[in-house]
């Protein structure tokens, strides 16, 4: 009887299992595709198209891949697309055919608009912006490097056995511009059109959790993410992504998930995306918590953090709590009944960075957040003296605490030795220069965090002239996966003012030092300004490009910088001249180690 019973189930879970894999094909198939397609079908009427209207359309397109094969889905899009089981065979182009021909090139992924009164102004100054969508003419390009060939056919690998051919160099005259205008129009109407089944649900609520609830939307949201990344991630190659399999795994996932029908259930989706990104080593990829639907942008995902600074020192966990008042740093052990560290690694998952040093830096911070006003952590921790104690702390601020250096930007230390700090919003070259009194024998610069945008003043007067930022190198693709990728060159030259500054001069950095600052130490060992002393940084630099999607957007390095030799700097960072170990125990007790070894420096320097 058991054996009678136990077989239908048996069936039925075949079944289940074998039609989610037969889904996730094809979803699978359905995604690389729409990238080639999207980016690289020179379909002149989605010029115009925002990140928006393109996950609006992706939507409607993974809905019609249940019930349609992917010819007549991208049709609108591309209608001489060819799906075949194996390359077509190369076709005799007419002579005469590239004069008309365009194509797709696209400066890094997005677009940076000049207004309009900008162009007035200074008409060159389009050519500086390093972010553009261009569609192109293959005769006589002005971007071209390696351009695709008129009415060439191209093929791409889909799956085993399945290619998507396509062409990536048209006239304007193949695409049907009534059928992209009505494929975006359903788009918009098949988005709009979506509703929770929950009667006693607010308007925007039951929008978002019927949007969720579709499959094709989420199908959809990933697709988009991972097609960004994979066709335009300046360092794709250099941080060796398994990111096919990632979209097999991740997309089996979404296809799982059940109806959206909570909050809880979006901070899951939220935490989703969050996963998708980890591996990609950039300390520029933030999943931002807000939305951007009906027009409007708004918080969706609050969140709250307790008053409560926390550090890694190595395998420690350290905890402050009420910084401001001056409290010392416990060893923290648990959190709510549980090990700390636990509650770490789910940070760490949701957390991108170049090296692990500065992904603990940020992981740290979400370490108590939550999306309610209020929550309680319980948490258990011990002091030097190995008292433990228990705490309750809530979240009821907007913004995590920001580790700060102490209040003055400028200080003075015996024996000469000036202190700036490079973070401070209050620093500017004014205060730094009247600082600068006949008994300042060295320098001290702290550059641990992300410097003001206003160090740019200070350092001007430490070189004695013009000197060359690190260069910039924005990616140009013309074609799909970044193949035959050139190279956006650009660069700024700091600008040297007067008085020129020639002292001894000591940086101190950490993993915390990122960005900008990176780029600033750059600078200083290139021109030899100091010593760097602490410990290697944040390995991140260049900008953050926005893709402005509508369900969290996101952020990410849309170029690639180099040391000024050209050595390798993203994920390895800026190693110290000086590294200085660091040690709980020196939190605990009030030392800062660093700061101390950079004075004695100073000193030294000073007796010379």
């Amino acid at each position: 009887m058991i054996r009678k019973l136990l077989l239908p189930v048996l069936c039925l879970c075949a079944c289940t299992v074998e039609g989610l894999a037969a889904d996730t094909s094809r979803y699978v198939e359905f995604a690389r595709a729409y990238g080639i397609v999207r980016y690289f079908s020179p379909n002149p009427y989605t010029q115009k198209w925002s990140e928006s209207d393109w996950l609006k359309v992706c939507a409607l397109l993974a809905d019609r891949t249940g019930t349609q094969p992917l010819e007549k889905v991208f049709e609108p899009l591309a209608p001489t697309l060819i799906l075949s089981e194996k390359p077509v065979p190369e076709q005799t182009v007419a002579d005469g055919a590239d004069t008309a021909a365009c194509y797709y090139c696209h400066s890094g992924s997005g677009e940076l608009k000049v207004p309009f009164v900008a162009r007035l102004f200074m008409p060159g100054l389009a050519g500086y912006i390093p972010y553009y969508k261009r569609l192109a003419t293959v005769a006589g390009s002005p971007d071209s490097v390696a351009v695709p060939v008129a009415g060439l056919y191209y093929a791409y690998g889909l799956a085993d056995g399945k290619y998507l051919n396509i062409q990536h160099s048209l006239p304007k005259q193949v695409f049907d511009k009534a059928a992209t205008r009505r494929l975006l129009a359903d788009a918009v109407r098949y988005w709009d059109n979506h509703r929770s089944a929950d009667k006693s649900l607010s308007g925007r609520r039951s929008f978002i959790f019927g949007l969720l609830t579709d499959k094709a939307v989420r199908v959809a949201d990933l697709t988009v993410r991972w097609n960004i990344i994979r066709h335009f991630y300046p360092y794709y190659e250099e941080d060796a992504l398994d990111w096919d399999n990632r979209l097999e795994v991740f997309m089996q996932e979404v296809l799982r998930m059940r109806p959206v029908d909570s909050v809880e259930a979006i901070i899951g989706w939220h935490d989703m995306v969050c996963r998708l990104f980890n591996p990609v080593k950039d300390g520029h990829l933030f999943v931002r918590s807000d939305m951007h639907l009906s027009g409007m942008r708004s918080a969706y995902l609050p969140e709250y953090y307790a008053a409560t600074e926390t550090i890694m020192v190595n395998d420690t966990m350290l905890v402050r709590m009420r910084p401001d008042d001056g409290q010392p740093w416990r060893m923290l052990h648990t959190v709510d009944g549980r090990p700390s560290m636990g509650r770490m690694n789910r940070c760490r998952s949701v957390t991108n960075a170049a090296t692990e040093a500065h992904r603990d830096v940020l992981a740290v911070r979400e370490l108590f957040s939550a999306p309610a006003y209020g929550t309680p952590f319980v948490i258990a921790s011990s002091g030097l003296d190995g008292d433990m104690r228990v705490d309750t702390l809530r979240a009821l601020y907007p913004e995590p605490p920001v580790p700060e250096h102490e209040n003055q930007p400028v200080r003075k230390y015996g024996n000469g030795i000036l202190y700036v700090d490079a973070t401070s919003a209050d620093l500017n070259g004014k205060l730094f220069l009247s600082s600068l009194t006949a008994d300042i024998r060295a320098l001290c610069f702290d550059l641990r965090g992300l410097p003001s945008v206003r160090f740019e003043e200070v350092l001007s007067h430490l070189i004695p002239s013009d000197a060359a930022a690190p260069a910039t190198e924005v990616p140009v693709n013309r074609f799909p996966f970044q193949q035959g990728v050139s190279w956006r060159i650009g660069a700024e030259t700091l600008k040297a003012k007067s008085p020129h500054v020639s002292l001894p001069a000591i940086f101190l950095c950490d993993a915390s030092t990122v960005s900008w600052g990176e780029t600033v130490l750059m600078m200083v060992r290139h021109y030899g300004l100091g010593k760097i002393v602490g410990q290697p940084t944040a390995g991140t630099t260049g900008d953050m490009t926005q893709f402005d999607l509508p369900l969290f957007p996101f952020s990410m390095t849309g170029m690639r910088m180099h040391y000024m030799d050209g050595e390798e700097h993203h994920a390895r960072g800026i190693v110290p001249d000086s590294i200085v170990p660091l040690h709980a125990r020196d939190y605990m007790d009030g030392c800062d180690r660093t700061l101390h070894t950079a004075l004695d420096m100073c000193r030294r320097a000073c007796e010379r």
